[in-house]
């Protein structure tokens, strides 16, 4: 299957955004050669985001949103854009 490298640069570009986001809020956010889907987990106090090193964008992006949407986002600065996901994502 061919990807559309648009999307790609896209996808990838918004990594970046959520990557910088996630961080900023506290998640750590591991790759690693896991050959699963990877997942999200709590360790003590802290949220991490686990991937393959060779998931696709997308997939990468949705681990992410899902866990900062899993976060108090009240005293948390994120980019307008990152809660315009976040609110098109969970309907808030």
């Amino acid at each position: 299957m061919m990807r559309d490298p648009k999307e790609t640069r896209r996808q990838r570009e918004l990594f970046r955004l959520l990557f910088e986001a996630a961080a900023n809020a506290g998640i750590e956010i591991i790759e690693d050669k896991i050959n699963r889907r990877g997942g999200i987990c709590r360790l003590d106090e802290r949220m991490v985001v686990v991937y393959d090193s060779h998931a696709p964008w997308a997939q990468r992006n949705k681990l992410i949103i899902e866990a900062i949407s899993r976060l108090n986002l009240d005293d948390v600065y994120l980019p307008p854009k990152v809660r315009q996901i976040l609110e098109d994502t969970t309907g808030s």
